[in-house]
């Protein structure tokens, strides 16, 4: 080789394995970082430049045309991938979102396979080379390929490929922040120079046979990747795009221009404001059900003070912040809105304040049950001596004396402040529980029988019975307490013509059933034996239902306050479970809950007690 052709080559083919040097170190250092996006699509674009370099070297050293070919057609294995791999790279760099399409991705791959396999077969149909020829140049003999219809359709895939990926850095210099743009230039000019070295060699300005400039630009572009990866950090310092943080925001974010018009939202806006794609450019109180109510009147728009509002059907409740937009000379823009959903947060509030009301509520019963307690055990011993010396006043006092019928009067009202006496007592749990097995069904027969014609003549009192129920462990006195007062709350709560239901039954209460009793919770889950009594009356406010268990509150004239407290005692007493349920003009219902008896022993006979589980409705 003569010197003057071999010092142009040799250095040629140096700068070329310079090239490849430099590649192959991006692709290591892209290897060692697969979990950064990017990284993968970038390490074998690298390894694909390093075939290409490799190979244009190998060409230009070599001598013999057959072997040239050789290695033409091995180079397309850097060649044909470069643009495809480039626009990966640069989508997963700036997290776009097509890549996460399976089928997309596959597709890109279609024309660079096709190209490979007709490379590799070009001498059996000529589409991708139409000739090879030999040419003598000042530096050496060179082949030179003429293109067939596929190398064009290649190139036109490549430069479209390569010009998407640069829009795409392009775009990305825009969007991001300063620490990014340094090395997203530096990775715009390494895809720029290869651009350049490549349209000269395909436009003809180079001398005929001249050497394809592709390769040796890709030595720039290794010099640009590799200072990107040590001076800027490429792969640690991996910009996120704009669409990717708003758009996964769990807050909606709206734009607004001056006018309030929406010019922007992310996903999370969609869902909380019911917009679309389609209330683009609408006015926002158009599209918006909630926003007169967020920006109203007294919470003047821009003020950056958050506004809660209530949206249906749920509710949802959502924390709304506008505040000014202004642009990079700080002058007025738009509004940008955000909205935070507080639903959860405002039902943790709700549930946390309805349990420190119950906490006070039961301090409060605690409290007065003690005092209630005390005050009777006291003013009971009173009686007792009042009651005990009225009546031997009584006795020893002629039949028809004034004196007899004073101490009468003294014991009759002695009397009656002992059935107050034994309400308190009650409502405090300090009565004394004569225990027995009951039946539930036969002693709530026998009390609505007793008080259908007494308390119920303005209304109708049915009974619903479902036969013979297994016993509970009660005091069967108290237990009519119990319900001749829900009986007569029940029928003095309707009008003429109302309805009063009374049915007993048997139900398996567990913890969520538990939760929401209105009194009772602490009891433990298992199979109870109630009491139901439903009107179809009046009903309560929640001032009432909250108080309706006082001692001395009541909402009648003439009443006494004390039935519904004895109620709580009697159901405290014997470790059952209370609800009620109400609304206004909606009527109420009360179940009471009581325990099974859970020993063998029982006043039936054992085929009695089985007869009557088998018929229960």
């Amino acid at each position: 080789m003569k010197p003057s052709v071999f010092w142009p080559t040799t250095l040629q083919a140096a700068s070329l394995f310079t090239a490849t040097g430099l590649s192959i170190w991006a692709f290591v250092i892209a290897r060692t970082r697969r979990d950064v996006p990017g990284s993968a699509p970038f390490g074998w674009l690298m390894l694909a430049v390093a075939v290409w370099t490799f190979t244009s070297a190998l060409h230009t050293l070599a001598a013999d045309t057959g072997v040239r070919i050789v290695i033409a057609k091995i180079q397309y294995l850097g060649v044909a991938p470069i643009g495809t791999l480039w626009l990966l790279f640069t989508s997963y760099y700036s997290r776009a979102a097509w890549p996460s399409d399976r089928g997309l991705r596959l597709a890109v791959w279609i024309i660079p396979v096709i190209t490979l396999a007709l490379v590799a077969t070009n001498e059996y149909h000529d589409l991708h080379w139409r000739a090879i020829t030999g040419v003598d140049t000042a530096v050496g003999s060179r082949l030179v390929y003429s293109g067939g219809p596929w190398y064009w359709a290649h190139v036109t895939y490549s430069y479209v490929a390569m010009a998407l990926g640069t829009l795409i850095l392009v775009r990305g210099l825009r969007r991001f922040p300063p620490p990014y743009r340094r090395q997203t230039v530096m990775m715009i000019t390494g895809a720029l120079v290869p651009w350049l070295g490549n349209v000269l060699y395909l436009s003809g300005a180079l001398p005929a046979g001249g050497p394809d400039l592709t390769p040796l630009a890709f030595t720039v572009s290794g010099v640009c990747f590799t200072w990107a990866l040590y001076r800027y950090q490429l792969f640690g310092l991996v910009p996120v795009a704009r669409d990717m943080v708003i758009d996964s925001m769990d807050d909606g974010v709206l734009v607004l221009d001056a006018e309030r018009r929406i010019l922007d939202l992310n996903p999370a806006a969609e869902r909380f404001t019911g917009c679309t794609a389609a209330s683009l450019g609408r006015p926002v109180d158009e599209v918006v059900a909630w926003w007169t109510a967020a920006v109203a009147t007294d919470r003047p728009l821009g003020e950056g003070q958050p506004v809660v509002v209530r949206t249906e059907p749920g509710p949802r409740y959502f924390e709304v912040k506008v505040t000014a937009a202004r642009d990079t000379r700080r002058r007025f823009a738009g509004w940008l809105v955000t909205v935070h959903d507080i639903s959860t947060r405002r039902r943790n509030e709700a549930e946390r304040y309805a349990f420190d009301r119950r906490v006070q509520e039961q301090q409060k019963a605690e409290s007065l049950m003690v005092l209630a307690g005390g005050v009777a055990h006291d003013f009971n011993n009173l009686l007792t001596g009042m009651l005990g010396n009225a009546e031997l006043l009584a006795m020893q006092a002629p039949a028809d004396s004034l004196q007899r019928r004073a101490a009468e009067a003294i014991v009759i009202g002695g009397q009656r402040a002992a059935d107050l006496v034994s309400k308190m007592l009650a409502y405090a749990g300090g009565g004394r529980v004569v225990a027995e097995r009951v039946d539930l069904d036969e002693l709530v027969r026998g009390m609505v029988e007793l008080l259908e014609a007494s308390v119920a003549r303005h209304c109708t009192v049915t009974y619903k019975s479902p036969g013979r129920l297994p016993l509970v462990e009660t005091d069967p006195t108290q237990i009519r307490q119990v319900v001749l007062n829900l009986i007569v709350n029940a029928t003095e709560a309707v009008d003429d013509g109302g309805v009063v239901t009374v049915e007993t039954g048997e139900e398996i209460l567990d913890r969520d059933l538990l939760k929401r009793v209105t009194f009772g919770s602490t009891v433990e889950p298992g199979r109870y034996v109630f009491i139901d009594v439903v009107d179809n009356g009046v009903g309560m406010n929640d001032e009432t239902l909250a108080r309706m268990f006082e001692p001395f509150f009541s909402t009648k004239d003439q009443g006494r306050g004390l039935g519904m407290a004895a109620v709580r005692g009697i159901v405290h007493s014997h470790r059952a479970a209370l609800r009620v349920t109400t609304a206004e003009g909606q009527g109420t219902r009360f179940r009471v809950w009581f325990p099974l008896v859970l020993s063998t022993h029982s006043t039936r006979a054992p085929n009695d007690f089985t007869r009557g589980q088998s018929t229960r409705s």
